[in-house]
C-alpha cells in the first residue's frame, strides 16, 4: 500500500518507493522554520527592521538539503495531508475525507511495523496555514493544528507510538507552496509581481496587504477563491528503511519535507481568469419592496480596495380611478460602500459594509379616502449599514438600514365627485430611518463565488 495523495505538476510530495536515494522530509520545515516563523522569544525581542530582506527568498526546494547516511538500507516515505477551516484548529473528520485519510495512514503504519524487515526511523508533522492573519497568530494556527493530529494519532493508532520518533514543525504560512503554486499557474493576474513580493518579504507580516493592495487585490482574490483552502493543511510523514544487500557506503538524500499544496477530491471550482482585470458586480432585488408590490434593481460595482458603487432604481404605477386607488413610487438612490470585516477581506460583496448614501423620490398614494402626493422630488441622505452572507454560490442575503435626513413637501388631497379636491400642502423635514432593505443579490463575475467553505461558516 502507497499512499500517496498529493502529487503537483512537477513536483512530487513523497519520493517513490523505488528510488535509490531518500530525500530528508525535515528540510523544507526546517529553513521554513528559519525563514518565517520566528522562535517566540526572538519575535518578541526582535525589532522588524531585523527581519527585513531586500533580496528574493529562496524556497527549501530551490537551495538547501540534508543527506542522510545510511548502511545497507535504503529510506522511503508515505504521508497524507490534512485540512482544515480557515483560522480553525479543530480536525473535523469529514472534512476533506480527514478521518479516512489518517485511518489509512496509522494502517500503513502498523504494517511498517509489523513487518521486520523494515524500521521506522521517524513520523513528522508539520502544521501549516494559509496567507491569512498576522505571522504569530498563523504560528499559532500550525502549532495547534500539529498538535490536534498528534492527539488523534495517539488515541487511534492500532499500535503503540514510541514518543522519541515523532517530531512536530510549525512553520506558518506555506509561502513555499504559494510561489509553487503561481509558478504552475500561467493565469494568476499580476503574476510576476505576486512572485516578487512572496520571494521579497519586509517584515513578517507586510506580504498580505502587499498581495491585498496589488491591482485592486483581483490577484489575491483569485489566489484565495481557487487555492487558499488547498494551504490550510497539515502533512503527516513516515520515514522509513528498506534493508538491501550491502553495498559501498554511501550518502543517501537528498530527502526534502515538500510542501506541496495540492487540492484533492472533492476538487476546488476552477475559475479561469479571461482577462487581466477581471469584472465584479451584483444585481439586487430588495424583497421589502417586492412585498408592497414596487418592482426594483440593484446594482452594485467593485472598484477595488474593498469599495464599490451600488445604484438602486424602484418603479410602482398602480391605478384604479373607480375605487380611487393609487400607488404610484419611483426613485433611486446612489450609495458608497466600504466592505470591512474578516469576510471582507477574502472576497468582494461579503461581509460588513457601511457608507453614505443620497435619494431621490416620488410618490402618490391613495387608499379609498385620503391622498398623499409628492410635490416633484422628496430628497433623503444619510449613513447606510448593512451585512452581507452567503446563502449559495452564487446568492448572497444582505440586510440594510440607512439613517438620514429627508426633505420635501407633498399635497394631501381628497375625491370629491370623481375630482381630487386639494386640502393642504405640508412641508417635511425629518432625521428619521429612510432605508430598510432584505436583498437577495446575484454575484457577477468571474471567481465572484462563494466557496463551499465560505457557505459553511
Amino acid at each position: 500500500m502507497n499512499i500517496n495523495e498529493d502529487n503537483h505538476s512537477g513536483c512530487n510530495y513523497f519520493s517513490s518507493r523505488g528510488s535509490s536515494s531518500a530525500r530528508a522530509g525535515w528540510v523544507c520545515g526546517v529553513l521554513l522554520m528559519l525563514l518565517g516563523a520566528i522562535s517566540p522569544a526572538w519575535a518578541q525581542n526582535a525589532k522588524e527592521g531585523e527581519f527585513y530582506s531586500s533580496t528574493p527568498q529562496a524556497c527549501p526546494d530551490d537551495t538547501i538539503s540534508v543527506s542522510i547516511e545510511s548502511e545497507g538500507g535504503r529510506m522511503d516515505t508515505v504521508g497524507i495531508r490534512i485540512y482544515f477551516h480557515q483560522s480553525k484548529v479543530n480536525l473535523l473528520p469529514k472534512y476533506q475525507r480527514n478521518a479516512e485519510r489518517l485511518d489509512s495512514f496509522l494502517v500503513e503504519l502498523q504494517r511498517i511495523k509489523s513487518d521486520s524487515s523494515l524500521k521506522v526511523r521517524a513520523i513528522r508533522i508539520m502544521g501549516g496555514a494559509s496567507p491569512e492573519g498576522t505571522t504569530r497568530f498563523n504560528k499559532w494556527l500550525s502549532e495547534q493544528r500539529a498538535a490536534r493530529i498528534t492527539e488523534y494519532m495517539v488515541k487511534n493508532s492500532p499500535v503503540e507510538l514510541d514518543p522519541s520518533i515523532i517530531s512536530a514543525e510549525y512553520p506558518g504560512v506555506d509561502w513555499c507552496g504559494l510561489k509553487r503554486i503561481v509558478l504552475a499557474d500561467p493565469d494568476v493576474p499580476d503574476r510576476d509581481e505576486v512572485l516578487r513580493i512572496i520571494d521579497t518579504p519586509g517584515t513578517p507580516d507586510d506580504r498580505m496587504p502587499r498581495l491585498k493592495k496589488l491591482h485592486w487585490a483581483i490577484p489575491w482574490m483569485y489566489l484565495y477563491n481557487k487555492y487558499y483552502p488547498s494551504l490550510r493543511a497539515s502533512q503527516v510523514q513516515i520515514i522509513y528503511e528498506h534493508p538491501r544487500p550491502p553495498l559501498p557506503r554511501i550518502m543517501i538524500g537528498p530527502q526534502r519535507f515538500n510542501y506541496v499544496p495540492t487540492i484533492i477530491a472533492p476538487p476546488m471550482p476552477y475559475y479561469h481568469i479571461l482577462t487581466d482585470r477581471p469584472f465584479y458586480m451584483t444585481v439586487s432585488t430588495n424583497m421589502l419592496y417586492d412585498l408592497f408590490l414596487i418592482p426594483n434593481v440593484g446594482i452594485d460595482f467593485y472598484m477595488g480596495k474593498r469599495w464599490s458603487a451600488e445604484i438602486n432604481w424602484n418603479y410602482a404605477w398602480w391605478k384604479s380611478d373607480r375605487i380611487h386607488w393609487y400607488w404610484r413610487y419611483y426613485g433611486g438612490d446612489l450609495t458608497i460602500k466600504k466592505w470591512f470585516g474578516k469576510k471582507a477581506q477574502g472576497k468582494p460583496f461579503s461581509g460588513h459594509h457601511i457608507g453614505p448614501y443620497f435619494q431621490m423620490l416620488t410618490y402618490d398614494f391613495e387608499l379609498g379616502g385620503k391622498g398623499y402626493q409628492a410635490r416633484r422630488w422628496t430628497h433623503a441622505a444619510g449613513i447606510a449599514y448593512g451585512y452581507s452572507m452567503p446563502i449559495t454560490s452564487r446568492l448572497n442575503l444582505d440586510f440594510t438600514i440607512g439613517l438620514g435626513y429627508s426633505w420635501g413637501q407633498f399635497y394631501k388631497y381628497v375625491p370629491i365627485d370623481n375630482h381630487y379636491v386639494w386640502k393642504a400642502t405640508k412641508r417635511r423635514k425629518m432625521i428619521s430611518p429612510t432605508r430598510l432593505e432584505v436583498s437577495l443579490v446575484w454575484l457577477l463575475g468571474h471567481g465572484n463565488v462563494n466557496t463551499e467553505e465560505d457557505l459553511e461558516k
